[in-house]
């Protein structure tokens, strides 16, 4: 089961009462571990993600209808996009694939030991994730496969190919162990914000060929990051476009180095016959005319024509097509999304370009654990609350107060905690004011007022009268103690003056 595959789902109760799952859930006997489809028959995993996934299914629609699939918000009310997008997408990748390159990136990311996790603890929490700039959501199977080895449940609040512009925005909630959630926050968002990308710059390319009524393919290239082709790959299909070939093995594409070392192009093709049978494709890389018009006479089924020009580019594949009716005809190098429109043609078949898998801009994620009161949109800015609030007089007792302090280290308090107000710009006392006895000090709406020696406060502070403090009989020497104190949403202030007066 891997490093972090330890625990296996179990069937789980409350689905029985759940929207959208209850009416066709079913325990499989003697397994706790699969879940079986009423409608279909098929048998599943029991993990939350794969019920959803399953319940948008063409087989399952199919026997179960649109009324049993599980319900999922289409992006910022739209109702569609563009086909290629579809959910059933995630069904061309191999499961053991999946789960063996997550296996392999997590390994990457925390090989031995995970230092910070042993701050968060195992507490259960729940964090979404926020889509921060605009994007398609692209990466749905591999996050889910990320969070899945890690014992964590993801709930998606879009559809994968959603386009996200209306940002930020909550894209989806992850539930489970804190330590377990943070070792995959940052591969996950790696993944999205890369497949996200791809997918973004793919359907730029549709939208164009779409607008201008051309329809042949365009596709991505092999020029993919090493160990991340996977992804990337299939990011090009949810952005609707082709993935071309995705190893050396899927098709024999002859470039400028075979035919050099072969000879001719002729020879090439022959012996890439030979060893690929009727079953494999062979396309060739020219740079001309003349040798597509070799490449396709010595049987090759694909020409692809080399960094020609616009309109040069246009004019051969004319020309090619008259005499090879059958033959592709793709052109590739240079192409971008800002000069695409000037090779659209009837007689081009196919338009590749390595800016989908090289060029493209990450969209940015982010994933921030929920707590209470907090905007989960940015976690530093807290909900807004009552303008006012009153403070514990016990738990602010000791904290919050002004201190009279004698010579012989005996104390007295002036103000203690009652009677104060939390408002926004920190702590402020009733107008009602509290009387000290016996020393004489009386606390008017104006400030403390001290009598008969004639110390006043004001609002801006104490004023002494002129005729001073008046030394107590003892003779001691006199230390008063301000302490202010000033709170704000989440922290607490304290400024602390002594001022000696000797008679």
């Amino acid at each position: 089961m891997g490093k972090w595959g330890k625990y296996k789902k179990k069937y789980n109760t409350k689905w029985e009462g759940k929207p959208g799952i209850k009416d066709w859930i079913g325990r499989v006997p003697n397994d706790d571990t699969k879940v079986m489809c009423r409608y279909c028959k098929c048998r599943l995993r029991a993990h939350n993600n794969d019920l959803h996934r399953h319940a948008q299914t063409s087989k399952h629609r199919s026997y179960a209808g649109p009324k049993a699939s599980a319900p999922l918000e289409y992006p910022n009310g739209l109702s569609s996009y563009n086909n290629m997008a579809s959910f059933d997408i995630p069904n061309v990748l191999h499961p053991t694939a999946v789960e063996e390159a997550v296996k392999r990136w997590l390994l990457e990311d925390t090989p031995s030991f995970d230092h910070a996790g042993f701050v968060v603890g195992d507490l259960e929490e729940t964090a979404v994730i926020m889509c921060k700039s605009p994007g398609v959501l692209a990466g749905v199977p591999f996050v889910d496969a990320v969070f899945n080895e890690l014992d964590c449940w993801v709930q998606w609040k879009y559809r994968e190919g959603a386009e996200l512009y209306e940002v930020p925005c909550e894209v989806a909630t992850i539930t489970g162990r804190a330590r377990r959630i943070l070792l995959g926050e940052r591969l996950a968002l790696n993944i999205l914000a890369r497949a996200s990308g791809v997918a973004k710059k793919a359907r730029r390319f549709v939208q164009l060929a779409q607008a201008h009524n051309w329809h042949g393919e365009i596709a991505g290239s092999r020029k993919t990051t090493p160990g991340f082709r996977m992804v990337e790959k299939y990011a090009l299909l949810i952005g609707g476009v082709s993935t071309h070939r995705y190893d050396l093995s899927s098709m024999i594409m002859l470039k400028d180095n075979h035919i050099w070392i072969a000879g001719s192009i002729t020879k090439a093709v022959h012996d890439a016959r030979r060893v690929g049978g009727f079953s494999s494709k062979i396309e060739v890389e020219c740079r001309s005319v003349p040798e597509a018009t070799e490449a396709a006479l010595a049987g090759a089924e694909i020409v692809m024509l080399d960094n020609f020009e616009p309109q040069a580019a246009k004019d051969a594949a004319a020309n090619l097509k008259d005499l090879f009716p059958q033959l592709i005809i793709e052109v590739s190098g240079g192409i971008t999304d800002a000069n695409i429109t000037q090779l659209f043609s009837p007689c081009i078949n196919v338009l590749s370009s390595s800016t989908l898998v090289q060029g493209y801009p990450a969209v940015d994620y982010s994933l921030k654990i929920i707590k209470p009161g907090h905007d989960p949109r940015n976690p530093t800015v807290t909900m807004p609350r009552s303008s006012s609030m009153q403070v514990d007089p016990i738990t602010s007792q000791a904290l919050i107060n002004s201190m009279m302090l004698s010579g012989d280290g005996s104390t007295t308090r002036v103000v203690d905690a009652q009677g104060l107000v939390q408002e926004p710009q920190g702590l402020v006392q009733q107008p009602q004011g509290l009387v000290q006895q016996p020393q004489g000090l009386v606390q008017e709406p104006q400030g403390l007022v001290q009598e008969p020696q004639g110390l006043v406060q004001e609002p801006q502070g104490l004023v002494q009268e002129p005729q001073g403090l008046v030394q107590e009989p003892q003779g001691e020497e006199l230390e008063t103690t301000t302490v202010i104190i000033t709170t704000t949403e989440d922290n607490i202030s304290i400024m602390e003056s002594t001022e000696h007066n000797q008679s």
